[in-house]
């Protein structure tokens, strides 16, 4: 595969909501994003993304997911424009096709970028919407101050492994998804628009999920069924679902099995370390400092915990991938009161 030499620029001065209904998603998405420094937000709905606009939360740039359950990233968009929100909004989609950025460009997008997203794209726009439009003086005390380094990365920028924690919010997204498609099949309910568009939503949150991870076979075979979908073919969808939900459920419970035999400390952890840590993570989230957290977490995750420590990282970490700080200081709280 060819190599590609790209400049991730330092931009602390730049803030991004990410919207999208799937935490797989996101999870990458803020993965590709916090190299630059950059404060993320994140939203799990076209609903919570109108929410954080209400309350006067204002972003250098939103990345909008394109297909989302019950409002769809257009729909969300063109609301948060009656808002009168002019910020950059740029569309993430799965389905690029000739002639789609006239559609996004025409319902109030400024871009999109495909996704798995492709990290000479996701670079292009942040140097587009975020460097280059402060003072060249802010630009350059971000580069003095941080150094700039060339990065090489691959041609397309997917990855195409995962972590336990990512690991760990695919299952989430993949029980969710297998819960509505289960019901969908069961009730062999296709005929009726809203149960189409449901079935293709959760089928295509399932094609970028799965792709954000590796799993291209069961990504295609998702991409096979979103495709006949939106043809109408229920031949297409009786006959190749049940294989889908199988093949999907025994990847779930692989990737479950695997949690459980992962081996877990004694009784006798480091309680003075752990405490310390938990309570560095409760001071940066009552600051909202998000990458404070993160990278203490990040280092409290490299170590090997006992069950009920190893489960309160993991909420943790759900919770911190939508900045529920009050939630997290909260849990934390909890766990040194009862422990």
């Amino acid at each position: 595969m060819k190599r590609v030499q790209i400049t991730r620029e330092p931009m602390p001065y730049g803030s991004v909501l990410i919207v999208d209904d799937v935490e797989t998603n996101i999870y990458v998405a803020k993965g590709l994003l916090t190299p630059y420094g950059l404060q993320i937000d994140s939203a799990d709905s076209g609903f919570a993304a109108i929410d954080k606009i209400k309350k006067g939360y204002v972003y250098d740039l939103i990345f909008m997911d394109h297909m989302m359950p019950k409002m769809d990233g257009i729909e969300t968009t063109k609301i948060i424009r009656s808002m009168g929100y002019d910020r950059p909004i740029v569309a993430l989609t799965a389905n690029a096709v000739a002639g789609q950025a006239d559609i996004f460009l025409g319902n109030g997008f400024d871009g999109f970028i495909s996704k798995p997203i492709d990290i000479r794209q996701l670079n292009a726009m942040l140097n587009k919407q975020i460097r280059d439009k402060q003072p060249p003086d802010v630009v350059e005390a971000a580069r003095a101050r941080a150094g700039v380094k060339n990065e090489q990365s691959t041609d397309s920028g997917q990855q195409t492994g995962f972590d336990p924690q990512i690991a760990e919010i695919f299952v989430r997204d993949a029980l969710k998804a297998l819960l509505t498609l289960d019901a969908i099949f069961e009730n062999n309910d296709y005929t009726s628009e809203e149960s189409m568009q449901t079935y293709i939503v959760n089928v295509h949150g399932m094609k970028s999920a799965l792709a954000n991870i590796g799993k291209m076979d069961l990504s295609a075979l998702a991409l096979k069924l979103e495709a006949a979908g939106r043809e109408g073919n229920l031949d297409m969808i009786t006959s190749e679902t049940p294989a889908f939900l199988r093949l999907l459920r025994a990847f779930v419970e692989e990737l479950t099995l695997t949690k459980k035999e992962t081996a877990y400390a004694p009784a006798d952890e480091d309680k003075p370390y752990l405490l310390e840590n938990l309570l560095l993570i409760k001071t940066a989230c009552l600051k909202y400092d998000r990458n404070a957290a993160q990278k203490v977490l990040v280092s409290l995750r490299e170590n090997v915990w006992s069950r009920q420590t190893d489960e309160l990282l993991t909420q943790i970490s759900a919770q911190l991938l939508h900045s529920d700080f009050d939630e997290i200081a909260g849990s934390i709280s909890n766990f040194i009161e009862t422990g």
